[in-house]
């Protein structure tokens, strides 16, 4: 019997800098899913954000369409960061519903983070989905990351304390309705995560925002020194927020493409 494949309604972005050593894990994972439990409502696209290694070459050998920042930032000079590949994937997604995953996962359950999609689609009143997860770490389960417990969590409980209670606030896997997300300013570096979930409380209130299991993960453990500047933007997207809420507010206008970066002001 001939079945007809619904259109895509969703786009998935991985963002990656020099992640070969996952990427085509990651892209063929989600292709997988994404075709058998989606009927093809979900492209996964990767955003390869100057990458010097063979991210972007692996990715397309998985069947994942490859856009770069290089060349969706270029009138901006470029990327500076993680939030910067956000903002290329939203100049980039011609569907009603977005999402990000991580490029360096293990142990990924790719059909249950596809169903961040189904909750916005069953759910109108539901603005983001923020996927929380297990952490593993050679093959136990951990605590929560060095940054979330040492610097977000105590921030939050001060500051946005209904954030703060979160499983996962800096969770970089999360979905959204495309038109939304794309009137926020965002951060350009790994400050973005956290800024996304703090201008919808903001603007739609906590209940709009949803968070939803995904199983156990592996993350590629990072140093100390990479994890004190990832610290320093998480610390300063917060504490911006706390201090300018009419300005977060006042920037939801629903233009199509915002610019990149509020918060740099506040670096």
């Amino acid at each position: 019997m001939f079945t007809r494949r619904r259109i895509a309604d969703s786009t998935l972005y991985v963002p990656a800098r020099n992640e070969a050593a996952t990427i085509g894990e990651v892209v063929s994972s989600l292709r997988e899913a994404a075709n058998s439990k989606n009927q093809r409502r979900t492209n996964i696209v990767v955003v390869d954000d100057r990458s010097t290694d063979e991210t972007a070459t692996l990715a397309r050998a998985a069947g994942a369409l490859v856009i770069s920042t290089e060349t969706m930032c270029v009138d901006f000079g470029g990327s500076h960061g993680k939030g910067d590949a956000i903002w290329a994937s939203l100049r980039h997604c011609e569907t009603p519903l977005i999402g990000w995953v991580d490029g360096d996962l293990s142990m990924l359950s790719s059909d249950k983070l596809l169903n961040m999609f189904e909750v916005l689609r069953n759910e109108p009143s539901t603005q983001l989905v923020k996927a929380w997860f297990e952490r593993v770490r050679g093959g136990s389960v951990v605590d929560r990351g060095r940054v979330t417990m040492l610097t977000a969590i105590p921030l939050l409980d001060m500051l946005f304390p209904e954030v703060g209670r979160m499983s996962e606030p800096l969770s970089g896997m999360f979905a959204g309705r495309t038109d939304v997300l794309s009137a926020l300013w965002l951060d350009c570096d790994y400050g973005v995560d956290i800024g996304v979930v703090l201008d919808i409380a903001i603007n739609f209130g906590f209940d709009a925002i949803t968070e939803l299991y995904v199983g156990q993960l592996e993350h590629r453990n990072r140093s100390l020194t990479d994890l004190s500047e990832t610290a320093r933007q998480v610390a300063r997207a917060i504490i911006s927020r706390s201090q300018s809420d009419s300005l977060v507010a006042s920037s939801l206008d629903f233009r199509r493409f915002p610019p990149r970066d509020r918060t740099r002001v506040f670096a």
